[in-house]
C-alpha cells in the first residue's frame, strides 16, 4: 500500500506593522493598504496595530488586526519583525508621549532580537534628547526609508542613516483626470503648544476669515461646486464645518467620498499633505499650505513645480493655477524595495 503524501506549507512569517490605521485619517489608510499589499506579496503575513481595529478592518477588509493596548505588545512578543511606519510618525510636538507609544513595539522587537525596519516614514526633527535615544534603540543598524530630504535630515539629526524613496501613496492606482469642476478644499487644524495633553485636544483653529476670503477668491475664478473633506477625520470636520457655513452651496464629503472629491476637482486647496499628493498624481493642480515642511517639500519635488503651487499667507492665494495635463508618477529609488528584501532575508534568517 503506497504511503500517503502529507503536503507541508510553511507559516509565512507574521510582520507587526505599526503606522497610525484607525484614526479616521484618510492618508494612513491609503499607506496601510499600500504596506500591506507589499508585505503579501513579499511573502510576509501583515498584522497592523489600529488604534481602532474596528475601523481598519471595515478600510481594509480581511485583515489581521490588533488594537494599541496589551495586544499589540502581545504581538510584538510573538510577531516574527515589526515595520515601523508607514507615516508621519517619527515626532515629539504633538505629546511626549506619542513617539514612545510608536516605538515601543519595536524596541521590544530588539530586545528579542528580532528584525526591525522603518519603511514610508516621515519625520520631524525631535526635540528630545530622550526621543532621538529611543529612535536610536529602536533602528540603529535598520533599514529606514524616508519619503524627503527634510525627514532624512530629521533622522540624522537623531545619529542615524535613512535612505529616501517615494511616499508609498505614489504606488497607489491614480486615474487619469476627467473634466475637473470646482474646488476641493482639505484643510484642519494643527496641535497647539505644550506636550503632555494629546495633540487631539490642543487643536488650534485657524482664523476662518482670511481662509474663507481667500477661499471666495478662488471659487469665484473657478467657478462648480464647492466640497471640503475631512483628511484627519473628526479633528478636520469641525474646521470644514466652519468654513462651509460661509458658501451658501458647499458641501462637506463624506469619508467614503473623499477622494474622488479630491481627484475630480479643478483645484485642490490643501493643508493635507496626502489630500496634496493625491491631487497632484491625477492631474490636478494643487494651492498647498507650505507652512508644513511636508507639503514644502512635496511643492519642491521635481515633476511637481507646476503641479502645487505653494504659500505661506492666505493673502497670497488669489491665482488660480493653469490646469494640467495627465497623470504624474513618480520614479522610486529602489530603497523601499532593498528594505523589503532585507526583512525578508531577516525573517527566513530567524527560521533558519
Amino acid at each position: 500500500m503506497e504511503a500517503a503524501t502529507v503536503a507541508w506549507v510553511a507559516a509565512r512569517p507574521r510582520v507587526l506593522v505599526c503606522g497610525w490605521s484607525g484614526a479616521g485619517n484618510i492618508g494612513d489608510e491609503l499607506l496601510t493598504g499600500v504596506i500591506v499589499a507589499r508585505l503579501r506579496s513579499a511573502g510576509l503575513d501583515p498584522v497592523v496595530r489600529s488604534v481602532s481595529p474596528d475601523a481598519t478592518v471595515a478600510a481594509h477588509g480581511e485583515l489581521a488586526v490588533v488594537g494599541r493596548g496589551l495586544a499589540s505588545l502581545r504581538m510584538a512578543l510573538a510577531a516574527d519583525a515589526v515595520v515601523l511606519g508607514p507615516g508621519g510618525i517619527v515626532q515629539d510636538h504633538s505629546s511626549v508621549w506619542s513617539l514612545p507609544a510608536h516605538l515601543l513595539p519595536a524596541l521590544i522587537a530588539r530586545l528579542r532580537r528580532r528584525p526591525v525596519a522603518g519603511l514610508g516614514l516621515g519625520a520631524d526633527p525631535l526635540r528630545r534628547p530622550l526621543s532621538k535615544r529611543l529612535l536610536r534603540v529602536a533602528l540603529a543598524g535598520a533599514p529606514i526609508i524616508v519619503r524627503d530630504e527634510f525627514s532624512a535630515a530629521a533622522i540624522r539629526d537623531a545619529e542615524l542613516e535613512a535612505e529616501i524613496d517615494l511616499d508609498l501613496a505614489w504606488e497607489l492606482d491614480h486615474p487619469e483626470p476627467g473634466k475637473g469642476e470646482g474646488l476641493t478644499v482639505a484643510l484642519g487644524p494643527v496641535a497647539g503648544s505644550g506636550s503632555w495633553r494629546p495633540g487631539r485636544r490642543r487643536l488650534v483653529f485657524e482664523d476662518t476669515a482670511p481662509v474663507v476670503a481667500a477661499l471666495q477668491r478662488l471659487h469665484a475664478a473657478v467657478g462648480g461646486p464647492i466640497r471640503l473633506v475631512a483628511f484627519r477625520g473628526e479633528r478636520d470636520e469641525g474646521y470644514a464645518r466652519l468654513i462651509a457655513a460661509a458658501f451658501p452651496t458647499a458641501e462637506v464629503v463624506p469619508a467614503d467620498d473623499a477622494l474622488e472629491a479630491v481627484r475630480g476637482a479643478a483645484v485642490v486647496v490643501a493643508s493635507r499633505y496626502h489630500a496634496a499628493l493625491v491631487a497632484a498624481a491625477a492631474g490636478v493642480p494643487v494651492i498647498a499650505d507650505i507652512r508644513q515642511a511636508k507639503l514644502a517639500s512635496l511643492a519642491a519635488t521635481s515633476g511637481l513645480e507646476a503641479r502645487v503651487i505653494g504659500f505661506e499667507s492666505w493673502d497670497e492665494v488669489a491665482t488660480v493655477p493653469s490646469a494640467l495635463s495627465g497623470a504624474v508618477s513618480q520614479p522610486s529609488t529602489g530603497a523601499t524595495d532593498r528594505a523589503l528584501q532585507r526583512l525578508v532575508d531577516a525573517c527566513r534568517s530567524e527560521e533558519g
